[in-house]
């Protein structure tokens, strides 16, 4: 009887405690489940990226402010084709300018660190900018010639603003000539006597000025030699522009440094050289790099850029935490050269006068050219008699002049020769024994300045002929 009591109370305090342990069991199990999920959610699984910015456009210019969450890396696709732009979150604005008006979409992707994506895209419209008017702000003749005996040679200099291209009437049968470059500086030569009107005109869309010029040519009738002076030069085209990319730097350790040491190196496109470049975001104090430093190669091909990468705080490499990166921001000024080209810019003819000296100039080049050699040759001509030619220069030479003997020195410069003519003293300078034919008209000047137009009148409109000629 006593035996069976004892196990009878044993049972019944197994049980209940069973029962306890399983209420407690349940009771913990409900808790981890409740609130597990929610901590598995918000402290191990990031937020899905939401993409959102907003945009503020300036003529061509476009400027981006991020208000994205949860994105860790991504691009920026401005949607005309030029290369995407990194995503940095820390970057709060960037900016692009567009080289044409139109509507653009501008979509930013977006990735956390578990590899989800979104991405968001708006219009951006970019407007037509307001013509401005154009404008001749120079436009000078100076007469080079002495006497404006023909052939007469005269200095052309002008500058325009705003002008797309510019057209130049010599006043004589020579065609029209268009010019898009803003300055002018070269020779013009009229071969025979008479007036003569140089008109420029400045043109952007349909509105046009124009400014002119009249310039009055004596006729030689042998008074006078002649100078002709070629020059052919060997040259490359020289340009400068501003470029501006970033560079990824990364995390290379394993995690258990306190820092990691980086070396990157960005050339620049082949025939360039980088003449200047800083790094516009070495001042951040929010960057996790320190000891940053910029150098340019000793060839000036590439910029080298060296460092280190902090580790962040409560940073753990895992295949879920992705190393840092910081992103080298950097400007640089770039100038690239064109292979050798030849040009011959054509010669300057003009009279020159005995018992005198004579500056008889070379044919300017263009900014943007670089010389790196040349050929000129000088002759001097007696009416149609050439008496004289040399590329070295000469001095004291003897040579027949206007039925005289006459003492020659031309001493070659950079930009022309200087000719001194000595005739015999006791005879008139200017006065031939027999008169001479002039020189017969030169060759036409050739000069690299874009197409060449048909002649047309400077009393009708100017863009006449360009109305014509895309209605064909």
């Amino acid at each position: 009887m006593g035996d069976e009591k004892v196990t009878d109370v044993k049972s019944t305090l197994s049980g209940w405690v069973k029962a306890g342990v399983t209420s407690v069991v349940g009771l913990f199990s409900g808790v981890i489940l409740m609130y597990g999920t929610s901590v598995v959610n918000n402290v191990i699984k990031p937020a899905k990226p939401v993409p959102n910015f907003s945009s503020i456009v300036t003529g061509t210019l476009v400027s981006l402010n991020n208000r994205s969450t949860g994105g860790t890396q991504g691009w920026w696709d401005f949607g005309d084709g030029t290369v995407l732009e990194p995503f940095d979150p820390k970057v709060s604005n960037i900016q692009h300018t567009y080289a044409k008006p139109g509507t653009y979409s501008v979509k930013l992707s977006l990735q956390n660190i578990i590899g989800e994506h979104a991405d968001r895209a708006v219009a951006v419209a970019i407007e037509s900018p307001v013509t401005p008017p154009p404008e001749i702000t120079q436009f000078q003749l100076i007469p080079i010639s002495p006497n404006d005996r023909a052939p007469a040679t005269f200095r052309l200099v002008s500058k325009t603003k705003n002008a797309s291209f510019c057209i130049i009437s010599r006043g004589d049968d020579l065609p029209l000539e268009v010019d898009d470059s803003a300055t002018q500086d070269r020779y013009i030569t009229f071969d025979e006597m008479g007036s003569y009107t140089i008109r420029l005109s400045a043109v952007n869309g349909k509105q046009v000025v124009e400014k002119s010029k009249t310039v009055f040519i004596s006729p030689n009738e042998g008074r006078q030699p002649v100078a002709k002076l070629t020059a052919e030069y060997s040259v490359v085209k020289v340009t400068k522009q501003t470029k501006e990319w970033r560079i990824a730097c990364e995390w290379r350790g394993n995690g258990d440094e306190a820092a990691v040491a980086f070396k990157k190196e960005s050339p620049i496109l082949s025939g360039s050289k980088i003449t200047d470049a800083i790094l516009l975001n070495k001042a951040d104090a929010s960057s996790p790099v320190r000891n940053v430093k910029l150098e340019i190669a000793p060839d000036k091909t590439k910029v080298i850029i060296t460092g280190e990468i902090v580790k962040p705080k409560n940073w753990i490499p895992s295949q879920s935490s992705p190393p840092p990166v910081w992103h080298a921001h950097i400007r640089a000024e770039v100038v690239r050269r064109s292979a050798p080209l030849t040009i011959n810019r054509g010669d300057v003819i003009m009279a020159v006068a005995l018992n005198g000296t004579t500056k008889v100039p070379m044919q300017p080049l263009e900014e943007g050219w670089e010389i790196v050699g040349r050929k000129v040759n000088l002759e001097l001509w007696d009416g149609s008699r050439k008496a004289w030619e040399g590329s070295e220069g000469v001095t004291n030479a003897r040579v027949s002049l206007m039925n005289q003997s006459c003492i020659v020195t031309a001493i070659p410069q950079a930009d022309g020769f200087v000719v001194k003519i000595d005739a015999p003293t006791g005879q008139p300078a200017n006065n031939p024994l027999v008169p001479v034919t002039v020189l017969p008209p030169p060759a036409t000047i050739t000069m690299p300045i874009g197409p060449t137009i048909r002649p047309a009148s400077f009393d009708r409109n100017v863009l006449q002929p360009f109305r014509k000629k895309s209605k064909d």
